[in-house]
């Protein structure tokens, strides 16, 4: 049986600010070019409605609002209810 020898190494994209082992030059400047720019270095959950609005800013999403009028027993409550359920939003009744 052959004597097989295999070195694994992780690749360099996920050593934030680490020159690769074999870099010949100035390692704090290159240290300081591979660094990641962290976003959101709190974590997710500490910037939670800041990411929810970089996503809708991006993708051009406004929130609707959508007003039901008309005389009583004219079906608002039944279509503002479908509404509702389909779209997975709140409803507000006045009464």
């Amino acid at each position: 049986m052959p004597d097989i020898n295999i070195k694994i190494r992780s690749s360099n994209v996920f050593k934030d600010g680490v020159p690769p082992d074999d870099f010949e030059g100035d390692a704090e400047i290159e240290t300081e070019r591979l660094k990641f720019p962290w976003h959101c270095e709190k974590g997710i959950v500490d910037n939670m409605k800041l990411l929810n609005k970089e996503f809708n800013q991006i993708r051009g999403l406004n929130p609707v609002k959508i007003f039901i009028t008309g005389p009583p027993a004219s079906g608002k409550s039944s279509y503002g209810l479908e509404l509702s359920a389909y779209y997975n939003i709140p409803l507000i009744e006045v009464q």
